[in-house]
């Protein structure tokens, strides 16, 4: 796939990567210096004045900072007290977009929270309960996302929202509810540990159990925050798009999840600077604002940039809190949005680069390459190798107060970053057409096909018309 033209090239980038330590250091400068980077904090902005002013003296004058207004939210303090059968309190967060409030109601145990659970019972049963369900995948076997089992106990007639970690070590869960791009929750909902959720149903040991907790969070309209692009110009009007979202939860440093991806994006910025212009396809570098809150600095970009949807030839995604881990798998692995013939071109491009992993096709709206696969863009995915371990563990340390630089391992993150330039080399440079378009009729199609629509529709994310 790549020309003899380039094999020189592609040889500098990789020892260039392998010999410098830009990745661990700007990481530990956004992590341990500044901080979470999540939206609506101090830190956040520190984040994007950092960014821009590395991707200036990496040599990128274009480097700046496109702003977008959101619905932001500010946590506040929670507290959770079980009133029956038994007196305690217990400790708990409040669920990011959560609006806050004051619930006192009988609790209603739906396991994990999966469309099966839900459906398994009647409205009657939910309404004007506490729904408590777990991170857990589903009794089938399914990871279900957090905004899926809050989306139906709204719909359900829930007054509030307990969402509790399945794995150990006293860490209460966070994460969004609503995507913020359109509004913020409905009703609150606050996260706690495996261990509180588990005491406070042996303590019930059958019986009605009824609790009260107040969540002092708020949402707040017309907030303002903003994504982070450079470009390397190519020698034509097609751009490819690589990045992931530089903003953590405000409980943790966010490192792997997605410190991570911002800084192999951003070292993939440094070294391709020098062939500015002398590929045939520009790349755009987009470190994405507000994904742990619905995705939404990627979907306000796609939705403020529609007039360059046709020249993007394609979105890379680099969300990559797996490949971070320490303990987790060593390799970088592949997802394939759209469309199928992705699969086949990046077949041979591991062939071709002998780097042996696996390749797989899916559909998630849960990251960056939402939008863009919606506007029907080619998209694909940068992340760890598939594990048993995530698939019991699911986010392990993610959103939880564990998410720190103790847990990343830089040198998954050099291999990764060296797979990854060699890919985007390759994409840049060859004559042909990347990929095809797909129809947004075709998209919508398959959604329904899938059973994702409904899912979608239930996390109030279904508005196939318009980006937001």
């Amino acid at each position: 796939m790549l020309t003899e033209r380039y094999l020189k090239t592609e040889k500098d980038l990789i020892g260039e990567i392998w010999q410098t330590s830009q990745i661990y250091e700007n990481m530990l400068i956004l992590a341990d210096d500044i901080g979470s980077r999540f939206p609506g904090t101090p830190s956040e902005k520190q984040a994007q004045e950092y960014l821009v002013k590395k991707l200036k003296e990496y040599g990128y004058e274009n480097a700046r900072a496109i702003p977008f207004t959101y619905f932001g939210w500010k946590r506040g303090v929670v507290t959770l007290e079980m009133k029956e059968p038994v007196k305690r309190e217990f400790n708990a967060i409040s669920l990011a977009m959560s609006p806050g409030g004051n619930v006192d109601a009988e609790v209603v145990d739906l396991g994990t929270g999966s469309p099966e659970e839900f459906e398994a019972v009647v409205s009657a049963d939910v309404k004007g309960k506490i729904v408590l369900c777990s991170s857990a995948t589903s009794p089938t076997g399914k990871r279900v996302h957090r905004r899926t089992k809050y989306g139906y106990a709204v719909k359900y007639g829930a007054v509030g929202f307990i969402f509790m970690n399945h794995n150990p070590g006293q860490l209460a869960p966070t994460g969004s509810l609503r995507p913020s791009y359109r509004m913020g929750g409905e009703i609150p909902g606050i996260g706690v540990s495996l261990e509180t959720g588990k005491l406070m149903q042996r303590l019930a040991k059958g019986k009605p159990l009824r609790v009260k907790f107040s969540d002092a969070s708020k949402v707040k309209p017309d907030s303002v925050s903003a994504n982070i692009v450079a470009e390397l110009p190519g020698r034509t009007d097609e751009w490819i798009v690589v990045g992931g979202h530089y903003d953590g939860h405000d409980i943790a440093q966010g490192a792997m999840d997605n410190l991570s991806g911002t800084a192999v994006t951003m070292e993939l910025a440094r070294v391709l600077k020098p062939y500015e212009g002398k590929f045939r396809r520009g790349i755009r570098f987009i470190c994405f604002a507000c994904e742990e809150i619905g995705v939404t600095g990627s979907t306000c970009y796609v939705a403020d940039h529609l007039d360059q949807t046709e020249s993007t030839a394609i979105m890379v995604n680099l969300e990559l809190g797996g490949l971070a881990y320490t303990d987790g798998m060593k390799h970088a692995a592949f997802t394939v949005y759209q469309p199928p013939a992705m699969r086949q071109w990046i077949e041979e491009f591991l062939e071709e680069v002998a780097y042996p992993t696996s390749i797989r096709a899916g559909m998630s709206a849960a990251s960056d390459h939402w939008p863009f696969v919606m506007q029907g863009i080619p998209a694909i995915y940068m992340h760890e190798e598939p594990s048993m371990r995530q698939l019991v563990q699911g986010r392990g340390w993610g959103h939880t107060t564990a998410d720190y630089m103790d847990k990343v391992d830089p040198r998954n993150l050099q291999e990764g970053t060296m797979l990854m330039a060699r890919l985007l080399l390759r994409l840049a440079t060859q004559r042909k057409k990347i990929a095809k378009h797909t129809p947004l009729k075709k998209i919508v199609k398959s959604l329904e096909k899938s059973g994702m629509r409904k899912t979608l529709e239930v996390q109030l994310k279904w508005h196939p018309e318009s980006p937001r």
